[in-house]
């Protein structure tokens, strides 16, 4: 039970945080439809995690650890490269979907929930842990919470713009009770600082 979802608005820290959390383990796996890899890899500033380019198109790759789809919305392609990566690390690890959204664009909801299943089996199969994301406000209400339902725990990131920005975080589902579940969220130069009950929270559901 090591799958979250962060369903986020645009501009709530989501990459930060995703940054943040895969320092917590030796070996990533970032599926990116998004960005490029080349313009992913840098942002990450690694030359360690595994990335698998859903977004480009093109079998160009600038890194030896980059896996270029071909056709990026061909579910089955995309899901035997995602096994290919996970199949080659024999430790633990982490797998980064980002993002559910724009595979929507292209395919229905129950195609999307039968994507997300397989890929829930075959981290699970080897005690990996996931976390996927979602752009919350850019989907219906049926189609988010059709979603938060096939998560364990999802995390819900929310921007304000008023005089000044503000960002906050709130669980929406969890396997366990946190308390308070909604806090306010703090970005000081590259790093984002979340209340302490939640981080520890997502830190436990992800490491054990």
């Amino acid at each position: 039970m090591r799958e979250i979802l962060i369903s986020e608005d645009p501009g709530a820290g989501k990459t930060l945080l995703l940054m943040k959390l895969m320092k917590e383990f030796d070996n990533v796996v970032w599926v990116t439809t998004t960005r490029s890899a080349k313009s992913l890899r840098k942002i990450l500033k690694s030359d360690n995690v595994w990335i698998i380019d859903a977004y480009s198109g093109t079998r160009v790759k600038f890194h030896p650890r980059d896996l270029v789809i071909n056709n990026p919305f061909n579910l089955n392609e995309l899901r035997m490269a995602i096994f290919q990566v996970i199949d080659q690390i024999k430790e633990e690890m982490i797998v980064i979907f980002d993002s559910i959204t724009d595979l929507l664009i292209y395919y229905g909801l129950r195609e999307i929930i039968r994507f997300i299943s397989s890929l829930f089996a075959k981290v699970e199969e080897r005690q990996a842990s996931s976390i996927f994301t979602l752009v919350k406000n850019a989907h219906d209400l049926h189609t988010i919470m059709n979603i938060y339902a096939i998560f364990p725990t999802v995390i819900e990131l929310l921007r304000e713009d008023d005089i000044e920005i503000r960002r906050f975080i709130r669980i929406i589902r969890a396997l366990e009770d946190v308390e308070p579940n909604f806090g306010e969220i703090k970005i000081v130069k590259d790093d984002i600082i979340l209340p302490d009950c939640i981080m520890d929270y997502i830190i436990r559901i992800l490491k054990y």
